[in-house]
């Protein structure tokens, strides 16, 4: 987004605003009802005195944004109130669910065009306004997409060890990037609030194959202002070591989607799986390789014959929580070149490896995801079917593995 492009225009200059504010919980426990059909949350808008606008909710984005209009110079206002709108009996996004007091916003036109659309060419959806994670931070976002439902909520009670006996997967410190951007002509420094995850393309935990064909690693970052997820060619590449049968780039037909900042265009790959997996300094195994040994830890201990995951020669060790997705994907191919990852990948260095690339709500709607800020994590479970999204919640010794086994498949589910 363009934003994003501007992050570390001046990084290390002198700030002269008031750098990232987090306010105090401002929702209601009762769900808000979103527009999700251009594939990105899709709230109103609404501030004294001034017209409702069409927003977008983009937890991508570092700063809340509202647009004056394409030639209006750009301007920064502190202390500002607004309510979130969702919708009301009759679909409008008229009905008051949240109200934000003394945020800052920037009033800023956010693309190139005269009309700033999300979506794709086809069928593109306008907005005015962008709500960022600065002025969510205060509290934790609830997605419930399945349903079209966004709640913000105080925050998400217990603790790593009580959600994960709730059978949820948790993702700790998953909260990346920030910097300095430039807003007509004032400096403006931003706080890492980028959701940024480790992901196994199309995993295969098969113990006979090599661990090289058992999925592509990915690092990917969270975007709800798109449904379709977009990643690099470098990426597609890559995947197409693990899967020699797929086809070339260059074959794949072409299409595009909308970001908040423009239109991206690149070539459409299909994919039938892919496993969010929680990052931990305890095991330093890639996802891929997290994916497999947590399906066989689960299972049993590691034997003499096996490619066993643990270090120094034990046969039981710890592994982080995983998410597994077996719904098809659409996942649009961009050139490496693109701004949008060119400047997350700039942003994030060198904290995190090179990011691969953008998931977008097509792969959160299958799941109930918790954006946990005040606990500095992300709360994951599934929300569809079991044979289609399995939890797999952290193995953290063999004596866990009845529980964690009954989370995997619950009481008449055939878990994979």
């Amino acid at each position: 987004m363009k934003l994003v492009a501007l992050a570390l225009a001046a990084t290390g200059c002198t700030i002269i605003t008031d750098s990232f504010r987090t306010n105090s919980f401002s929702g209601d426990p009762y769900p808000i009802a979103v527009d999700t059909s251009s594939g990105g949350i899709v709230v109103g808008f609404r501030q004294t005195g001034r017209d409702d606008r069409t927003a977008v909710v983009d937890l991508l984005s570092p700063v809340t944004v509202v647009d004056p209009g394409l030639l209006i110079e750009p301007e920064i206002t502190l202390d500002a109130d607004f309510t979130l709108l969702g919708k009301d009996a009759s679909n409008a996004l008229s009905l008051p669910r949240a109200h934000f007091t003394s945020a800052q916003l920037v009033f800023l036109h956010p693309c190139t065009s005269d009309d700033c659309t999300i979506g794709t060419p086809a069928a593109p959806l306008s907005y005015r306004a962008i709500v960022g994670a600065d002025v969510l931070a205060g509290d934790a976002v609830r997605l419930h997409l399945a349903d079209d439902q966004l709640f913000v909520l105080p925050s998400i009670a217990g603790d790593e060890r009580h959600r994960t006996f709730a059978c949820d997967a948790v993702f700790n410190d998953p909260y990346r990037g920030g910097g300095t951007m430039v807003i007509g002509g004032t400096e403006l420094a931003f706080t890492g609030r980028r959701v940024t995850l480790q992901a196994c393309l199309e995993p295969d935990p098969d113990q006979n194959k090599p661990q090289s064909l058992r999925g592509t690693d990915l690092l990917v970052v969270a975007s709800t202002s798109i449904g379709m997820s977009v990643f690099g060619e470098a990426t597609y590449t890559r995947y197409l070591e693990t899967h020699p049968t797929a086809p070339a780039l260059t074959a794949l037909p072409t299409g595009s989607v909308d970001l908040p900042s423009g239109v991206v265009t690149g070539h459409v790959a299909q994919m039938t799986s892919l496993a969010l997996v929680a990052a931990t300094s305890a095991a330093s195994r890639a996802p891929c390789r997290q994916v497999y040994a947590h399906h066989l830890l689960a299972k049993r201990d590691c034997t003499g014959a096996d490619d066993c995951p643990c270090e120094d020669h034990t046969t039981m060790c710890g592994v982080p929580p995983i998410i597994e997705q077996t719904t098809p994907l659409a996942i649009l191919i961009v050139p490496d070149t693109d701004p949008t990852l060119q400047a997350l990948r700039t942003e994030l260095r060198p904290d995190q490896p090179e990011v691969d690339g953008l998931i977008g709500t097509d792969v959160m709607r299958a799941l109930e995801l918790d954006i946990d800020y005040p606990n500095n994590r992300v709360l994951a479970r599934c929300a569809a079917d079991p044979t289609v999204c399995t939890t797999r919640p952290e193995l953290y010794q063999a004596s866990d593995r009845d529980f964690i086994n009954a989370c995997i498949a619950p009481t008449g589910a055939s878990g994979p």
